[in-house]
């Protein structure tokens, strides 16, 4: 009888293990699905390092279970260069070379059952096209990078913190965002309606990026030197990575909600994946980057 138990139990395991052997091989040789992620925003934001930063984490394994494989020279060789120039203080250049640059990697997810995909992520050189800016009017969706948004599995909308910092120039930046992504959207749902694709279930994310000037201000200020210090931060200058503080972290994120709350509210209506993010690559928070793990959890496919 004893023997009979030992031998079902043994039978049992090697069953089991077959099972998770067979499983785990039909995981590994699917074809891994495609998925593409754009990144929308205006010239100077922050889209560039925030891809960068991106990656820095999935290269330091801290996203649990999530890991990445760069696919490509043109790839591997614009990740690495860029994260070197951020580890010594050095300012990301423009993305000139090209109307899109797509950085291609295998994404994969899980520890035991392991999903694979092949993910895209475009990033458009808006920091050089002030002529296209000014040719058409300061309009995502006119811009050449759009045709490739449209056919995108996920959204990324950035706003650029630097910018709503002086109480002079915030509302009106707001407003420009607001207005801008609004419509950007609408062309998106009428491409979309007309295609028979369902846009409400696609993730949408709102970044605000820079958030380390947080640390200097917590919102809006008149005097000119920090004004001064703000803008060198937010466009020409690296700051040193360090600790935020909490409190005006807050009162930061309470101010530019309050800011941004019109196209909160038009993008957490328009899609059942929305969330809003603050990130910055400069900006430690409980030992990572802030906002920057959230953001691999939640743009990244499932």
């Amino acid at each position: 009888m004893l023997k009979s138990t030992i031998f079902s139990f043994i039978i049992g395991i090697l069953a089991t293990a077959s099972l998770f052997w067979l499983f785990s091989r039909l995981f590994e040789n699917k074809l891994p699905p495609a998925y593409s992620i754009a990144v929308i925003g205006f010239p100077k934001s922050g889209k560039t390092t925030l891809i960068t930063a991106l990656f820095g984490e999935l290269f330091a394994k801290h996203v649990l279970n999530i890991s990445t494989i760069p696919r490509g020279v043109k790839t591997i060789e614009r990740i690495n260069t860029d994260l070197a120039k951020l580890e010594v203080g050095e300012a990301l250049g423009p993305t000139t070379d090209q109307d899109l640059f797509a950085y291609r990697t295998d994404i994969i997810r899980g520890r035991f059952f392991k999903q694979r995909y092949k993910v895209e992520i475009g990033d458009f050189p808006g920091e050089d096209s002030q002529a296209l800016t000014e040719s058409f009017g300061e309009w995502f969706h006119e811009k050449p990078y759009f045709k490739w948004v449209m056919e995108a599995d996920a959204f990324i909308f950035v706003v650029d913190i630097a910018q709503t910092l002086d109480e002079q120039s915030a509302k009106h930046y707001a407003a420009k965002m607001t207005q801008a992504t609004r419509a950007a959207w609408q062309r998106l749902n009428e491409y979309h309606i007309e295609g028979d694709k369902n846009l409400r279930k696609k993730t949408v994310l709102l970044v605000f990026t820079k958030s380390d000037l947080f640390g200097i201000t917590p919102n809006a200020v008149q005097e000119d030197t920090i004004l001064e210090k703000i803008r060198q931060l937010g466009f020409e200058q690296i700051p040193q990575s360090g600790k935020i503080d909490h409190d005006k972290l807050k009162t930061g994120i309470y101010y530019t909600e309050n800011l941004f709350s019109n196209l909160i509210g038009y993008l957490d209506k328009e899609s059942n994946q929305f969330d809003y993010l603050f990130v910055s690559y400069f900006s430690i928070v409980n030992k990572t980057r802030l906002g920057i793990n959230e953001l691999v959890e939640k743009i990244l496919p499932k």
